[in-house]
């Protein structure tokens, strides 16, 4: 299976819920979903397009856009693409339904997610804390409005 087929079936039958998915190369794929979409269209990604592994989910924050997005990457161990797919979350009350129920390994990634971001995953079926220590739940430490954010006393910095 190839990206162009891959984007014309997942525009194909989510019109309203995929938008400006693009290849970025033969094997890489970059699109947005509708966040009350999004376990929906990572159902359809695994049973009939191939996507069985998700790679990792993580969160990117834009607070001059007053906006969050949750980002799924997403194989497959039978065709060599990779489909990243990211929803736009409001940033006063970032939240999306949770893909544990589809992927199972998405259980920590979203746990981390939230811890860090703020991104809340309904339905999950443990969003408790995985890496902070107690006394920092619920500062979102890598939002970019966190206090010392970003550190500039880093020694490789760019």
């Amino acid at each position: 299976m190839d990206a162009r087929t891959i984007i014309e079936s997942l525009t194909g039958k989510f019109p309203e819920a995929i938008s400006e998915a693009e290849i970025e190369s033969p094997i890489r794929i970059r699109a947005y979903v509708d966040k009350e979409k999004a376990k929906e269209v990572c159902q359809y990604l695994k049973d009939s397009l191939q996507f069985d592994h998700l790679c990792s989910v993580c969160g990117v924050d834009y607070p001059r856009r007053n906006e969050q997005e949750a980002v799924y990457h997403i194989a497959s161990y039978d065709h060599p693409v990779v489909l990243m797919l990211k929803a736009k979350l409001s940033r006063d009350s970032p939240e999306i339904e949770s893909i544990v129920p589809v992927y199972w390994n998405a259980n920590w990634y979203e746990r981390e997610t939230y811890e860090l971001f703020g991104i809340f995953f309904k339905n999950h079926p443990n969003l408790k804390a995985l890496v902070l220590p107690e006394d920092m739940l619920g500062e979102w430490p890598l939002r970019k409005d966190y206090e010392g954010f970003p550190n500039r006393t880093a020694r490789n910095l760019v």
